[in-house]
């Protein structure tokens, strides 16, 4: 209750955005078990693939 007071005070509000990056990381005891785990995702692309928008007014 503290803090919704609190952020009410200093006119903070709510922003939705697409969310946070995610990670994969692969997990085995040394290098070769690794790489030899298969993701299965799309090659790497930069982030983040669409800015947020903007925030209105």
């Amino acid at each position: 209750m503290w803090l919704r007071e609190a952020l009410a005070a200093v006119g903070a509000r709510n922003l939705r955005h697409r969310g946070m990056h995610r990670f994969i990381y692969r997990l085995g005891r040394n290098r070769r078990e690794r790489e030899q785990i298969r993701l299965g995702l799309p090659s790497v692309q930069s982030y983040p693939k669409r800015p947020d928008p903007e925030p209105a007014g």
